[in-house]
């Protein structure tokens, strides 16, 4: 993935946030390295984004 020199989009900060949603509610656990390149690709925005996403996802799963 290339760099985005000015972070993420909004389009793609939802797409994260779903990501994380749907990664969150199947319980896995983000990959460290996975993070990094989110990180890397999608800057400060887009992570929190995918990490607010899987936080969500989390809880709902307890919930449900």
């Amino acid at each position: 993935m290339p760099r985005m020199e000015g972070g993420s989009s909004g389009e793609e900060n939802a797409n994260l946030y779903v990501r994380g949603v749907d990664e969150g509610s199947r319980g896995e656990r983000p990959d460290p390295s996975a993070l990094i390149e989110l990180l890397d690709v999608f800057g400060e925005d887009g992570l929190r984004s995918y990490l607010m996403g899987f936080a969500e996802g989390l809880e709902d799963a307890r919930e449900g």
